[in-house]
């Protein structure tokens, strides 16, 4: 029996991916995130509703947290506290955990934890329109800002998302003297358009693209891991996750190969479209993260 970790989402998928979970893993409980400054938001308080009928329905405990996602410091105490002790029975669902709250998440259970599992769903489709807008000035993760070198120059790890504009303010507050982007390969919600605006616009720097399956987290993290290996001794490293959520366990693993040398940023947006994404597909990503062994 598992104990679900997600957060509320506003999306389809998000009901869609837990009523698939239900029907494919036994819940004892599952620990709901929801963040208190979101929650205006469409279908949120609907699919609040929806949880505490299917618990009714499938009989599984509801553990509330509440955070503030525009309150990074409160969330990390808060969260802190409550996975100040763990079980071995986690299941994961990355779908719309927001990144930075993945790695506190991983950051408090690496001590204590060899492994968990987790679950991704992709959507049917992104919207054709903005996802994000009002994005807020980059910042480093709490606790995971990496080890500097004065006398190196600064390269930028990123893994392309969906919007130029997120990449350019990253690029533009950090100044970076090298771009590594890794792309998405393959055909995966293809965007021809897209593809040549991004083309267009990371031309401006100096950069290296490579190409990556970001629902392959081992290969992802074998990649950008290879990446690091190339340039650490040159340059400091930064990394930021804009593409799929999966993809900031990738980042994660790294971070932890790299013996915390790397300084983890993010991106956060003020504002996200309510029809961010459509349907799901259930050929869901399941896996298992392992930590390292701490002596």
């Amino acid at each position: 029996m598992y104990n679900l970790v997600t957060v509320l989402g506003w999306e389809e998928r998000f009901m869609l991916g837990l009523k698939h979970i239900l029907n494919n893993f036994t819940l004892e409980k599952i620990t709901l995130i929801r963040f208190e400054d979101y929650l205006s938001m469409s279908n949120m308080n609907h699919n609040y509703e929806s949880i505490i009928e299917l618990s009714k329905k499938y009989n599984f405990d509801i553990v509330e947290i509440n955070l503030q996602y525009n309150d990074s410091i409160k969330s990390w105490n808060i969260l802190e506290d409550y996975f100040s002790e763990v079980n071995n029975n986690y299941l994961f669902n990355i779908t719309t955990i927001p990144r930075e709250t993945i790695w506190t998440l991983f950051f408090f259970l690496k001590r204590k934890l060899q492994s968990l599992n987790y679950i991704y769903f992709r959507p049917k489709k992104y919207c054709n329109e903005w996802l994000t807008k009002n994005h807020k000035f980059p910042r480093l993760l709490f606790k995971h800002s990496g080890l500097f070198d004065l006398n190196k120059k600064l390269a930028l790890f990123v893994i392309a998302g969906f919007d130029n504009a997120r990449l350019e303010q990253l690029i533009d507050f950090y100044e970076p003297s090298k771009i590594v982007i890794f792309y998405q390969n393959g055909n995966y919600f293809k965007n021809i358009d897209r593809d040549e605006k991004f083309y267009s616009f990371i031309k401006r720097f100096d950069h290296e693209i490579v190409k990556i399956n970001t629902y392959d987290v081992q290969e992802t993290t074998n990649k950008i891991f290879d990446q690091f290996l190339t340039y650490k001794n040159e340059y400091n490293i930064i990394i930021d996750s804009q593409g799929p959520k999966i993809s900031a366990m990738s980042v994660y693993d790294v971070y932890l190969k790299s013996e915390e040398k790397i300084g983890l940023a993010y991106v956060a947006a003020k504002d996200f479209n309510s029809k961010y994404s459509e349907g799901i597909d259930l050929e869901f990503i399941f896996g298992e993260f392992k930590f390292p062994v701490y002596e």
